[in-house]
């Protein structure tokens, strides 16, 4: 089966790919790029309509090109999906989604990291509007984009556990906020001994069992 990705950055490639193989890998990934969706929205304070029907109309490729399936690794653009459901009949997702829904089932407290403030900032928020029962903490791990952007992956882990560990009593499960910091999903959690969810991993499970 097609899935196909939509990437704002490089970075997030790579871990898209690695969570469809862990989560789904009968999938075979199709990815298109746009690498100017981030720094258009970012000049231009947040996503417009504009940039919208650009990624609707990736999406429409996508779907149109034979996908089986959208996964949308961009949170930004996550609520994207939500109007392409409207018009496809395939499965389209967002980053995050499957990750949040899973969140939502619970209770009690999570820890959102990120790499930088905005990014974990932005997590938390989308997070507490569809997980009223659950109590959101956000922190932004420094070095961990350094590390992500150099594919380093035990300072990455190193960044993230040092972020985390003075808040692990205060929360029951950690959340990686970005694509681009998920590969180290798994040593983190066997560094902190909490378990961690990856977004690209969730993401792939989830389309996994709309599919087969």
């Amino acid at each position: 089966m097609i899935v196909a990705v939509v990437n704002a950055t490089t970075a997030s490639i790579q871990p898209a790919d690695d969570g469809l193989a862990e989560g789904f890998p009968e999938a075979d990934a199709w990815h298109l790029l746009d690498d100017r969706l981030v720094t258009e929205a970012d000049a231009a304070g947040g996503m417009t309509p504009a940039l919208a029907r650009r990624m609707l109309a990736l999406i429409d490729h996508a779907v149109r090109g034979g996908a089986d399936a959208v996964l949308l690794s961009c949170s930004m653009y996550g609520p994207v999906a939500g109007l392409a459901r409207r018009v496809h009949e395939v499965p389209v997702i967002g980053s995050d989604e499957a990750m949040f829904a899973e969140v939502a089932r619970r209770s009690g407290a999570v820890l959102v990291l990120g790499s930088l403030e905005s990014a974990a900032a932005d997590s938390a928020r989308r997070l507490r509007e569809v997980a009223d029962g659950v109590e959101v903490r956000a922190l932004a791990a420094p070095g961990a984009a350094a590390a992500a952007a150099a594919q380093d992956w035990p300072d990455l882990t190193d960044a993230l556990a040092r972020a985390a560990q003075p808040l692990l009593g205060e929360a029951e499960l950690v959340l990686l906020g970005q694509y681009s910091i998920s590969p180290v999903h798994a040593e983190l959690a066997a560094r902190l001994g909490t378990p961690v969810l990856s977004p690209p991993l969730a993401a792939a499970r989830a389309l996994r069992e709309a599919l087969t």
